[in-house]
């Protein structure tokens, strides 16, 4: 018998960067999804084949290829199995992603999460939700060594929650119905660690100087948190801008990224900031839905790689 389970994506609305230095984060699922379907086979080996990556890997207790790209899969499959008691068993995981890989928009935690999920769901178990989302903050670990565990953790509760590493997280209550987000992409590559390694130390180089930005950040997502339960999208557009601001004060920002957040902006957008590490990757605008059209053709002159997203309020499911 198969069974399915799937998991959303996100972007980071507010807090990127400052979140690593322990100031809120603000972020939100998108209604773009990992599915996995998943079943027993009658061998003790777990097959894992990702059709989006066109790669497939098999895993058992004498073969273990920790360099092959599925296996924190492996690992969040083999954990979920654990926590349920269950010390070998064949499976057989297949990965449909809707997200796009390395772009910022928690592709390895939302497969991890609909793994654990289809998992729970071949043994008949709820889906315990601090529990998928513990197991895939492990996965994540493999992933990006010392994560925030935003990923997982909106990947698992979906809608929007702010996001503390010394507190955990809460989650936002409000309706989204009037508003799309917009990501478009900059098509230049960069690498997360090392982005925040390069902004750690100008921080330490300039300590003075960056704590307030990184008080102002924490105040800035605490009032963005307000605006979203308020609905005041205006508002939440304004914060957005100023946040791009701050991002590209420390550093992480470039012509390409600031042409996509003033093209959004110039065409309707409430706001528009780097989502992400920066220095390549996305951008996210926050549009009412009247609006969305203008700003997606206007971006898509600029970008060959636009999503129009709605904030899916759903979790794993």
């Amino acid at each position: 018998m198969s069974v399915s389970a799937s998991a959303p994506g996100k972007a980071i609305l507010i807090g990127e960067h400052f979140v690593v230095e322990n100031q809120p984060a603000i972020a939100i699922a998108i209604n773009l999804r990992a599915h996995v379907t998943a079943r027993e086979s009658k061998n003790d080996k777990i097959l894992i084949f990702s059709k989006n990556l066109g790669i497939k890997d098999y895993f058992s207790e004498g073969n273990i290829n920790i360099k092959s790209p599925l296996y924190p899969i492996y690992y969040a499959a083999k954990e979920a199995l654990k926590s349920l008691n269950i010390e070998t068993s064949g499976l057989e995981i297949i990965i449909d992603s809707e997200i796009p890989p390395s772009a910022g928009m928690g592709s390895s935690a939302a497969v991890s999460v609909a793994t654990i999920g289809a998992i729970l769901k071949i043994y008949r178990r709820e889906l315990n939700k601090e529990k998928i989302s513990k197991i895939a903050y492990k996965a994540e670990e493999i992933v990006h060594g010392k994560p925030s565990g935003i990923d997982n953790t909106i990947s698992t509760y979906g809608g929007s929650i702010i996001f503390r590493k010394s507190e955990g997280f809460l989650k936002l209550i409000s309706n989204f119905s009037d508003v799309k987000v917009i990501l478009a992409d900059s098509e230049i590559s960069r690498n997360t660690g090392n982005l925040v390694r390069k902004v750690l130390r100008l921080k330490n180089k300039y300590e003075r100087i960056f704590d307030p930005l990184y008080y102002s950040a924490g105040h800035l997502a605490i009032e963005a948190a307000k605006a979203i339960e308020n609905m005041d999208f205006e508002r939440l557009g304004e914060l957005m801008n100023i946040n791009h601001g701050l991002l590209s004060a420390i550093g992480v920002s470039n012509r390409k990224l600031e042409e996509l957040v003033y093209v959004a902006r110039e065409n309707g957008a409430l706001g528009a900031k780097i989502t992400g590490a920066g220095g390549g990757g996305f951008i996210v605008a926050l549009c009412y839905k009247k609006d969305y059209e203008n700003v997606f053709k206007a971006l898509k002159k600029v970008s060959n790689r636009v999503f129009v997203c709605d904030i899916s309020d759903k979790g794993i499911i």
